[in-house]
């Protein structure tokens, strides 16, 4: 019981960081700091993705010749980003750890390479022993507590952009989070310590991208109702909106920050096409489903 309860609450910080974080994005929705690129699947920019996607296809020869390195790469996102490099025709690197194998059929027609990145020669030497191009971190802490937030969200992400440098490639592209805006968590933190580390290291592109929320965010309040658990809102449930992205958008949108220069050495604040939902709109949307 009290293991269901800590999960409960763990569960209930992360949405708690996602909706205070979209509140910022609401209060100071005119701060040019704060704004959010949209990702727009809707028919209106369909026909511009289907063609950026058929360009991409017929360049894989060029993209052939590019080394693209995905950290974090069986993590909840790493494996559609991998997915993603390897239809665009990169030579994908998949970086994994010992025990941890390839998911499904995401990673078919990638290299996948074993290392420990909280181990930064492990790195050097199994995976930087070739030179990359372009390094793609998608790690994240599991529990979000201090030691676990540092150990992979700050230090482990820092061990592969000083194995990145000292390999001169030349971009790193971070998926990081909207809510380290206003932390509150460990984890929120712990990731605006290495962007820090990130944007002034003066060597190297970056590309530092924020989602707003991931669908499964945001669903698993979903999960705990199933259980039994009641819903539950801050305030009125009122008080801030959230628009989660799909993950194949998040994929589709790091791969481009490759070669569009416009989103090089820039923080990328991200959200999904559809308009923000609010705690009590989600709420009465789950019970009439």
């Amino acid at each position: 019981m009290i293991a269901v309860v800590v999960l409960l609450c763990l569960q209930l910080s992360y949405i708690d960081a996602f909706y205070q974080s979209n509140l910022v994005g609401r209060v100071m929705k005119n701060s040019r700091s704060s704004k959010i690129d949209v990702f727009n699947n809707k028919p209106a920019m369909q026909s511009s993705i289907q063609s950026s996607r058929s360009e991409s296809m017929t360049m894989m020869s060029d993209n052939s010749n590019k080394r693209v390195v995905i950290v974090g790469a069986t993590g909840y996102i790493g494996k559609f980003v991998v997915k993603e490099s390897i239809r665009r025709g990169y030579d994908t690197v998949a970086v994994v750890r010992d025990g941890s194998g390839p998911k499904d059929d995401f990673f078919k027609g990638a290299s996948v390479v074993t290392a420990d990145v909280t181990d930064e020669t492990s790195l050097i030497n199994n995976v930087f022993d070739k030179p990359a191009d372009v390094v793609i971190s998608c790690l994240a802490s599991r529990s979000g507590i201090k030691s676990d937030s540092y150990l992979i969200d700050y230090q482990a992400t820092l061990n592969t952009l000083e194995a990145a440098r000292e390999n001169k490639a030349s971009q790193f592209i971070l998926l990081s989070a909207y809510c380290v805006q206003k932390p509150t968590l460990q984890f929120q933190n712990a990731k605006l310590k290495f962007e820090e580390a990130l944007t002034s290291a003066g060597d190297i592109n970056y590309s530092i991208v924020r989602p707003t929320a991931f669908f499964k965010s945001v669903s698993g309040q979903l999960e705990l109702l199933q259980q039994g658990w009641p819903f539950i809102m801050f305030g009125d449930g009122e008080i801030c909106q959230c628009n989660p992205i799909a993950e194949q958008d998040l994929a589709t949108y790091m791969i481009n920050c490759i070669d569009d220069q416009s989103k090089w050495n820039k923080i990328l604040n991200l959200g999904g096409p559809d308009d923000g939902m609010t705690m009590k709109q989600q709420g009465k949307f789950t019970a009439i489903n």
